[in-house]
C-alpha cells in the first residue's frame, strides 16, 4: 500500500475522504481506495442492529440534561481511534451506547445510569487448556495473571478458530461470555464449535480478544489479545 507523506499542511491523516481510506499501521500512514463492502445481513448482524438501534432510541429518549451530564463523563475518555492524543475524547452518545452495547453483551441489556469509568484491574490470560464436551462442544480454559477481578466484573473473550498457522479474520471474531472460577481462572464455551468455524481439524489456532465489562455501568476496558495453538 502506498504510504503518505506528511507535508506542511497535513502532518497525518485519518478516516476517508472521496474514494481514498487512511490507515495506520506499525505507527506508519498509508493510503488506500476505500472498500465498498455489501452488508451481508446474517442472523447475528441483525441481532446486533437491533441492539444499536435500540440503544439509539434510548438515547433520544434522554432529556437534554442527562445528555449533558454523559457529555461531561466522556471529555476525559480517549477515542480507541486515531488521533490518538490527549486532545481528543469520545462524546457522551458514544460514551452511552458503548455502555448500552456492553449490559447488552453480558445479557442484561437496558438503559445505563451515567458513572464514570472505573479503574479497571490489569489483567492477562494464559492459555491452559481446551477440552471436548459433549463431542461437539468446545471449553477453552485460561489462567487469569494479574490483579484480582471482582465480582462485578464480566470477561468477554472474542474468539475465532483457524488452522494453525493462519491469522484472524477481523469479521469473523464471536462474543463469548467468560465462566470464572476461583477468580483467577476463566473459560468459554463455543458450542458446536466445528460449525461455528467451518473446520474439523485435530488441532486449531485460537485467535482471542479480551476485554472486561463493569456489570453495573456497561463501560468496558480496553482489549488485550493473544494467539495460541491447541490440540483436541
Amino acid at each position: 500500500m502506498p504510504k503518505y507523506l506528511p507535508n506542511s499542511r497535513f502532518s497525518d491523516c485519518y478516516a476517508s475522504v472521496g474514494n481514498v481510506t487512511f490507515f495506520h499501521r506499525d505507527g506508519e500512514c498509508y493510503y488506500r481506495t476505500k472498500a465498498k463492502p455489501v452488508f451481508p445481513g446474517t442472523a447475528g448482524q441483525q441481532v446486533q442492529l437491533s441492539i444499536h438501534q435500540r440503544g439509539l432510541r434510548e438515547w433520544r429518549n434522554l432529556s437534554h440534561d442527562e445528555q449533558l451530564e454523559w457529555n461531561a463523563l466522556a471529555r476525559g475518555v480517549r477515542s480507541k481511534r486515531p488521533p490518538f492524543n490527549t486532545r481528543s475524547n469520545i462524546s457522551g452518545y458514544n460514551l452511552f451506547m458503548s455502555a448500552y452495547h456492553g449490559l447488552a453483551c453480558i445479557g442484561d441489556e437496558k438503559v445505563p445510569e451515567p458513572q464514570p469509568l472505573p479503574d479497571f484491574p490489569v489483567v492477562c490470560l494464559e492459555l491452559t487448556s481446551a477440552t471436548l464436551l459433549n463431542g461437539t462442544d468446545l471449553q477453552i480454559s485460561f489462567r487469569i495473571n494479574g490483579d484480582t477481578i471482582s465480582d462485578r466484573l464480566r470477561i468477554i473473550g472474542k474468539i475465532q478458530l483457524t488452522a494453525q498457522g493462519y491469522s484472524a479474520h477481523r469479521g469473523k471474531f464471536r462474543n463469548y461470555v467468560g465462566i470464572l472460577s476461583d477468580g483467577c481462572n476463566v473459560s468459554f464455551v463455543i458450542h458446536d464449535y466445528r460449525s461455528v468455524c467451518g473446520l474439523d481439524l485435530k488441532g486449531y489456532q485460537v485467535h482471542l480478544r479480551y476485554l472486561l465489562i463493569d456489570a453495573e455501568s456497561g463501560h468496558r476496558s480496553r482489549e488485550n489479545s493473544l494467539t495460541a495453538g491447541i490440540e483436541i
